[in-house]
C-alpha cells in the first residue's frame, strides 16, 4: 500500500509534463538565448568607476568571444550580453601585452558585472572566484602568468544558479526579478602602475555658511616597494607622497589642492594620512543643480625639488550635504521630500545587458517625470547609471539584493559573511557619488524572525564603517517590525487596493517612527496590458493612474518625507506568476511605461503629482466582475447526464443507492462476483472526474489573485514550465476543466491497479475488474460535487463561506477515502482497522517523504511559512 501515493504522484507528474509539451509555446521552452548589447565600454571620463588618467591604460575586451554549454553546443557572442536561461558558460578570448608595458604596469581584470558564479582564469592558471551578478570586481593578474608578445588566453565560467539559502539573491519567488545569466557588464583590462592607487574614499564637509567646503581623502595604495622611482640625487632619499587637486568638472579649471602628505611603508602595506584641500565658495550639488567636480588623487615621487607623478586616479565628485534633522531629510539645508520611482534593469531586447544609450534614455524619461530620486530596487546598478545620477541631478537608493528572505536563512553565520562582502564592495564602490542618497538593507524580508534584528544590526555596522549615509530596510506592511529602529529611515512597501486601508497603513506607520523620515518606498498596481475600459475596471490604464493620483499626494499630505512609485518599467520576473492579468506570466506589468517604454497613461499621472501640474481627468467606463458561466453549464450537463442514466437504468440506480447508503453490502457483493456493469462504472467514474474538476476549478479561481497560492504552486510543480500550464489552466475554467477531467479519471485507473497490484501481498484472488469496480464506486458520494460545483465559485464570493466551503469539501474527500480503504478491506477480506492503520501509516510516510524532498529541493517549508506571516499583508 505504500506504493499507491508515489505511483500517483509520479503518474501525475508525467502527465503533467506531457500535456506541458502539448499545450505550452514554444518562447516557455527555455532554449538558449544570449541577448547582446555588443557595445564598446566606456573608457572616457565619463566611466567614474576606476576613471581612466595620464598613467593608466584601459584595455577594453567587451566584443566577441567563444562560448560553450555544458550540452557541448559552442559558438562565439559579443560581450557584455546576458542569457536567458540556467546554466554553467564557458567564455573564453585572448589578448596581447607588449614587453615593455608588462615591465611597466600590473595588470587587472575589471568585471562591472556577471551573474552569478565567476571564475577567472588566464593561461590555465586560475585567478579566483566571485560571488554577486550585480557588484564589480578587480581581480589583480600575477605578472608572471602573462605572456608578452604573444596571445594570451583568459577564460571566464559563469553559473547563474541561485539557491534558496546560500546565494545572494536566494533563488527567485514570484514576482521576483529575472536571473540573467554571463558578462553582463563591461569587462576590460586595466593596467595601472606597479605602485599604485587602488581605492580612496573622497568625503566632503562644507562649512555651516557654504562658504567653503573641504575635501579629505583616505587613499590605500599597494603594490611593490621597488617600483619607486630612484633618487635623482645621490644626496637625497625618494620620498613617497600622496596629494589632491580638485577641477570644475565642465570647466576642466583647477580650484583647490592640497599639500603632498608623505606615503610610507607599513609592514606588507602602505600607510598614508588624510589628505585634504579646501574649497572656496562651492556650487553645491543638487537635482536641481548638479554642479560636479573631479577631485585627481595623485601618488607622487619627491626627491628635493624632483617630482615625479607615479599615479593618478580621478574621482567624480560633488559638494552637499545631507543630514536628518528632527525626523526630516534636509539637504544643502532645505528639507528633502523624495520624489521616487523604482527602476528595473531589463529591457526585452537586451535583458540586463542594457547599452549606454538606453540607460541613458530612460534617465531622461524619469527626470522629465519631475522625479529627484531612483530607487534602483532589489541591486546595485550598472556603474554608468550613478554617473548619470550624478550628472542629470537624480538621487539614488541603492538596494543590497535581499528580497523575501526568510529569517531562518538570515541566522546562518555564512550568510551573513555572503551579505557582509556583497555589501561592502556595493558601497565601496558607489561612496563617492553625490547622487547616493542612501544604502538599502534589504526589501521585505522577514523581518519579525529572531534572527532578523541582530543580522541588520551588523549590516548597519558595517555600512557606518564605510560611508555616513543613512541606511534603510525596506519592510512589507502588516508583517511585525523589529529592526526599523536600527536603520535611519522608516521606509515600507505598501500594498493594499483600498485606498482608506492604505490611509489607516500610513497613520500607523506614522505612528509607530515619529522621530524618522518616514518613506513609502513602493507603491504602484498592475496594469493589464492594453486595458483602457476605465477606472472602474481594477487592472486598467486608467485605474493605474488614478491610484497614483490618489496615493502619492496622500504621501504628501499626511507629511511623509517622500515615496517610490512601483515602478518606472515593466520587468520580467524569473518564475511564471499566477496573479499576473496579462498573457504572459513571466512579464509584470506595473510600470509607467512598457518594457519597451512605450507610456502608459499613469507616466502622466505621476508627472502631474510630483511637477505640481493639473492633472487629467479618467472615464470611469463600466465594469462588473461576473461568475464564470461554465460552471453552470458543465454542472448542468454533466447533472442530466447522470438524471438521464439514473432514471433509464434501473440496475444504475440500484447501484448509486446501495454504494452510497450501504457500502458494505454492495462492496461485498463486487468482491463475491456478482456483475457491476463496466460500463455504468466508467460512466459513473466519467461524471464524478468532471464534477472534481469544476469543483477544483472553482476554489482556484477564486484563489487565482493569492500570492500565498502563487508561491505554493512554484514550491509544489517545481518546474516553471508546468506551473505556466497550471496557470494557463487556472485562469481558462473551461480548458481547466478539459484538461483536469481526464486527468482525475485516469488518476482512478491508477489507483484502482495499485489496489489490484496488492493481490500480490495478500495473496488473495481479486481481478482488476473488481479493484475498478470497488475504487469507482467507493467516490459515489462525490456525485454530491455536482450541485456543489455549480454555485460554489458565487458562494465563496461571501468571505464567510470560504473556509465553511472548503472544509465540506476537506470532508467529502476523506470520505471517499475511507470508503475506499474499505472497499479494500472488503474485496481481500482484512479485518477494517488493519487496513485503516496501514492506510494511515501510508499517508504519514508518502507525506514525510514529499516533505523531505520538497525541504531539499526548494526549501519549501521553511518559504511557505514565511509567506504564512505576510499572507495579511496582501501583495
Amino acid at each position: 500500500m505504500s506504493l499507491i501515493p508515489l505511483r500517483r504522484l509520479a503518474c501525475t507528474l508525467f502527465i503533467f509534463l506531457l500535456l506541458e509539451r502539448l499545450f505550452l509555446p514554444d518562447s516557455f521552452a527555455g532554449t538558449p538565448k544570449f541577448l547582446e548589447n555588443g557595445l564598446s565600454a566606456s573608457l572616457g571620463g565619463d566611466a567614474s568607476f576606476l576613471a581612466p588618467s595620464s598613467t593608466r591604460l584601459k584595455i577594453p575586451l567587451n566584443g566577441y568571444w567563444t562560448y560553450s554549454l555544458e550540452n557541448g553546443e559552442s559558438g562565439t557572442v559579443s560581450l557584455p550580453s546576458a542569457y536567458d536561461f540556467t546554466g554553467k558558460v564557458d567564455f573564453q578570448r585572448t589578448f596581447e601585452i607588449k614587453a615593455e608595458d608588462l615591465d611597466r604596469y600590473q595588470f587587472h581584470i575589471v568585471v562591472y558585472g556577471s551573474n552569478y558564479s565567476t571564475d577567472l582564469f588566464v593561461n590555465g592558471d586560475f585567478l579566483g572566484n566571485h560571488q554577486g551578478g550585480y557588484t564589480s570586481y578587480v581581480q589583480t593578474i600575477p605578472r608572471e602568468i602573462l605572456q608578452p608578445g604573444k596571445e594570451n588566453l583568459i577564460r571566464i565560467v559563469v553559473k547563474n544558479e541561485l539557491d534558496a539559502r546560500n546565494s545572494l539573491p536566494l533563488r527567485q519567488s514570484v514576482w521576483g526579478w529575472r536571473n540573467y545569466g554571463g558578462v553582463h557588464r563591461d569587462i576590460y583590462l586595466l593596467a595601472t602602475p606597479r605602485l599604485f592607487i587602488k581605492d580612496a574614499a573622497v568625503v566632503c564637509d562644507v562649512v555651516p555658511n557654504g562658504t567653503a567646503a573641504r575635501f579629505v581623502v583616505s587613499p590605500r595604495v599597494e603594490g611593490e616597494e621597488n617600483a619607486m622611482l630612484p633618487s635623482t640625487s645621490p644626496d637625497k632619499q625618494a620620498v613617497l607622497g600622496m596629494a589632491i587637486e580638485v577641477v570644475e568638472a565642465l570647466s576642466g579649471l583647477s580650484v583647490a589642492r592640497s599639500p603632498v602628505v608623505p606615503v610610507v611603508r607599513d609592514g606588507e602595506s602602505w600607510k598614508s594620512g588624510r589628505v585634504e584641500a579646501t574649497l572656496q565658495n562651492p556650487r553645491l550639488w543638487s537635482p536641481e543643480s548638479p554642479d560636479l567636480y573631479s577631485v585627481k588623487c595623485v601618488l607622487v615621487s619627491t626627491s628635493g625639488k624632483d617630482v615625479t607623478v607615479l599615479d593618478e586616479l580621478q574621482i567624480p565628485v560633488g559638494v552637499r550635504t545631507l543630514s536628518i534633522e528632527r525626523g526630516d531629510l534636509v539637504l544643502n539645508g532645505h528639507r528633502l521630500f523624495v520624489k521616487g520611482v523604482a527602476w528595473y534593469e531589463d529591457h526585452p531586447s537586451w535583458g540586463s545587458a542594457l547599452p549606454y544609450e538606453e540607460r541613458e534614455r530612460d534617465v531622461v524619461m524619469m527626470k522629465n517625470l519631475g522625479v529627484n530620486t531612483i530607487r534602483f530596487v532589489n541591486h546595485p546598478p550598472h556603474p554608468s547609471m550613478l554617473d548619470l545620477c550624478d550628472r542629470y541631478g537624480l538621487l539614488a537608493m541603492i538596494d543590497l539584493p535581499l528580497s523575501t528572505s526568510p529569517g531562518a536563512v538570515l541566522a546562518a553565520e555564512s550568510y551573513e559573511e555572503l551579505a557582509a562582502g556583497m555589501l561592502r564592495e556595493m558601497v565601496m564602490r558607489d561612496r563617492n557619488h553625490p547622487s547616493v542618497l542612501a544604502w538599502g538593507l534589504g526589501d521585505e524580508i522577514e523581518a519579525s524572525h529572531p534572527a532578523a534584528r541582530p543580522f541588520v544590526a551588523s549590516m548597519v555596522q558595517l555600512v557606518r564603517s564605510l560611508d555616513s549615509r543613512p541606511t534603510y530596510l525596506a519592510l512589507r506592511y502588516g508583517v511585525q517590525d523589529s529592526c526599523t529602529d536600527l536603520v535611519d529611515l522608516a521606509a515600507v512597501n505598501v500594498h493594499l487596493p483600498d485606498l482608506k486601508a492604505f490611509k489607516r497603513a500610513l497613520e500607523y506607520w506614522r505612528s509607530g517612527h515619529k522621530n524618522k523620515p518616514l518613506l513609502v518606498t513602493k507603491v504602484g498596481s498592475e496594469v493589464q496590458p492594453g486595458n483602457r475600459k476605465g477606472y472602474n475596471d481594477p487592472f486598467s490604464e486608467q485605474a493605474q493612474a488614478r491610484l497614483f493620483l490618489q496615493r502619492l499626494d496622500l504621501v504628501r499630505t499626511l507629511d511623509y518625507d517622500g515615496v517610490v512609485a512601483w515602478s518606472f518599467n515593466d520587468w520580467r520576473g524569473d518564475r511564471p506568476a499566477l496573479t499576473v492579468h496579462g498573457d504572459d506570466p513571466w512579464a509584470h506589468s506595473m510600470g509607467l511605461v512598457s518594457e519597451r517604454r512605450e507610456k502608459r497613461l499613469a507616466y502622466d499621472a505621476v508627472r502631474s503629482v510630483y511637477r505640481g501640474e493639473k492633472p487629467s481627468a479618467y472615464p470611469a467606463g463600466s465594469y462588473s466582475l461576473r461568475a464564470p458561466i461554465v460552471y453552470v453549464l458543465s454542472g448542468f450537463i454533466i447533472l442530466i447526464a447522470a438524471a438521464y442514466l439514473y432514471n433509464a437504468s434501473r440496475r444504475f440506480r440500484e447501484n448509486v443507492n446501495r454504494s452510497t447508503l450501504n457500502a458494505y453490502n454492495f462492496l461485498a457483493d463486487v468482491r463475491d462476483q456478482h456483475g457491476v456493469s463496466v460500463f455504468h462504472t466508467t460512466y459513473l467514474g466519467v461524471i464524478i472526474s468532471v464534477a472534481c474538476a469544476i469543483v477544483a476549478s472553482s476554489v482556484l479561481f477564486h484563489f487565482r489573485e493569492s500570492l500565498f497560492l502563487d508561491n505554493l504552486l512554484s514550491y509544489l510543480l517545481v518546474f516553471d514550465d508546468l506551473k505556466a500550464l497550471v496557470i494557463q489552466l487556472i485562469w481558462d475554467p473551461l480548458r481547466f476543466i478539459l484538461v483536469l477531467s481526464p486527468l482525475v479519471f485516469l488518476k482512478l485507473v491508477v489507483l484502482s491497479g495499485a489496489v489490484h497490484l496488492l493481490r500480490l501481498l495478500m495473496k488473495s484472488r481479486v481481478f482488476a475488474y473488481h479493484a475498478y469496480t470497488a475504487t469507482v464506486w467507493s467516490t459515489t458520494p462525490l456525485l454530491a460535487f455536482i450541485p456543489i460545483g455549480m454555485i460554489l465559485y458565487r458562494v465563496m464570493d461571501g468571505k464567510i463561506y470560504v473556509l465553511p466551503g472548503l472544509i465540506l469539501i476537506g470532508l467529502f474527500l476523506f470520505w471517499v477515502s475511507v470508503r475506499m480503504l474499505k472497499g479494500i478491506s472488503i474485496i481481500y477480506d482484512i479485518y477494517p482497522p488493519k487496513v485503516y492503520l496501514s492506510g494511515l501509516a501510508t499517508f504519514a510516510v508518502g507525506g514525510g517523504v514529499l516533505y523531505l524532498y520538497y525541504d531539499l529541493v526548494q526549501s519549501a517549508p521553511m518559504y511557505l511559512s514565511f509567506l504564512y506571516t505576510m499572507v495579511g499583508s496582501g501583495r
